[in-house]
């Protein structure tokens, strides 16, 4: 059997004043162990074992800046004075494994479903135009006023990272949030400056918090942003039309002061314009087209991507040896610098280590099961029976 050269995958990568020791990254996951908007030590010791197994960029999962619109129970994570401790012990847990630490920065926007009787209920949801899809109303367009407090919210919570010893933040403009709202043409129908026909418009929003950020945070505080075209609500979305304005994008991107670009794909190796390039899925394209860091994720391991793992009911097969041979393949040809990997991770905390190790063979498949108790164990139970519904249609 010929041995597959992973060496591509152990180069360093410098990140502004972080120098990471491999390729290997963990992305924001919810594996549930939150209890009142904080970490619980369940999450310290699980992100600390990964840690341990080798990785070089970890991020926690996705954690709501301090306004009430973010979030609308006790089982999701937020920043804020009340839960620092607890994310500063994640931070001390991960960094002294010898990882880094990317705090990911989230907002539901029209996603959002208050429930009564749950915290912060009254609170309206907020989005660009109070649309979660084309057709899908829900909540209200935000006001200036609005706009102001919560690209505010973000920049504390980037302080508050930054404080608690995180290496950076990441911007989640992914899978139909609020920032990709604002991106994605059918869900961001605004008339001012912040919306239209124009790329340019629907981007000013969230690059521009990216930018007060930078200058809060000084020039070696990582920035990313996780970014997609697929949403949770359309599968077969595009935010971005063609290559032109991808790059465009990137372009203000790079402007706004950004560290990296995580690239999300439902499968790392779909091609994104086959018409045009056979190969490069988006994370190729991005890296072809900027000058940015580029994070390529989607899938790795698994022959099914997490939504229909998780919602159509499609039981994922193990494919890791050929997956890293491809990643392996693509990094030494420049597609890409740092490769993220979700569910492969929930079963297999040192994969990096096994990697390294030549002991691909012993990896263990993903289980559904266990992942779906870790999410459903975070909720409040009020809640716990609509959304296994949910996860069940």
């Amino acid at each position: 059997m010929a041995v597959t050269d992973y060496s591509s995958l152990f180069e360093p990568l410098r990140l502004g004043k972080v120098t990471l020791r491999n390729r290997f990254a963990m992305p924001a996951m919810q594996i549930g162990y939150t209890r009142d908007c904080a970490p619980t030590p369940q999450m310290v010791a699980h992100l600390r074992d990964r840690a341990r197994g080798g990785l070089g960029l970890m991020f926690s999962e996705s954690c709501a800046p301090d306004h009430p619109s973010a979030y609308w129970q006790q089982g999701f994570a937020a920043i804020n004075p009340r839960t620092r401790p607890a994310w500063a012990e994640v931070v001390e847990a991960v960094k002294g494994e010898g990882a880094a630490f990317l705090m990911q920065l989230w907002h539901p926007g029209a996603m959002r479903t208050p429930v009564k009787g749950f915290v912060h209920a009254d609170t309206p949801t907020l989005s660009p135009s109070g649309l979660a899809q084309a057709g899908r109303a829900n909540g209200q367009a935000m006001s200036a006023a609005e706009l102001d407090d919560i690209a505010a919210a973000f920049v504390r919570a980037a302080q508050d990272a930054k404080a608690i010893g995180a290496d950076g933040v990441e911007l989640h403009a992914a899978h139909g949030y609020l920032f990709d709202q604002f991106l994605w043409s059918e869900t961001n129908q605004r008339g001012d400056r912040f919306g239209g026909e124009a790329l340019e418009d629907r981007a000013r929003y969230p690059l521009a918090i990216a930018a007060e950020i930078r200058a809060a945070c000084g020039p070696d505080f990582v920035i990313s942003i996780r970014f997609s075209q697929f949403k949770e609500v359309d599968y077969g979305a595009k935010v971005f039309a063609t290559p032109d304005e991808l790059g465009r994008f990137i372009a203000l991107a790079e402007a706004a002061g950004l560290t990296m670009l995580n690239v999300s794909s439902r499968r790392f190796t779909k091609p994104e314009w086959p018409e045009l390039d056979p190969r490069l899925n988006i994370a190729g394209w991005a890296k072809k087209l900027g000058r940015l860091p580029v994070m390529t994720i989607g899938s790795v391991g698994l022959s099914s991507d997490i939504f229909a793992d998780l919602f159509d009911k499609e039981d994922p097969s193990l494919q890791i040896g050929a997956d890293l041979a491809e990643l392996a393949s693509r990094r030494a040809a420049g597609e890409f610098d740092i490769a993220g990997i979700g569910r492969m991770l929930i079963a297999n905390p040192e994969l990096v280590a096994k990697v390294a190790a030549g002991e691909v063979d012993k990896l263990q498949l993903f289980s559904k099961s266990v992942h779906l108790k870790h999410l459903l164990g975070s909720m409040e139970p009020g809640l716990v029976e609509e959304e296994r519904k949910v996860a069940e249609v």
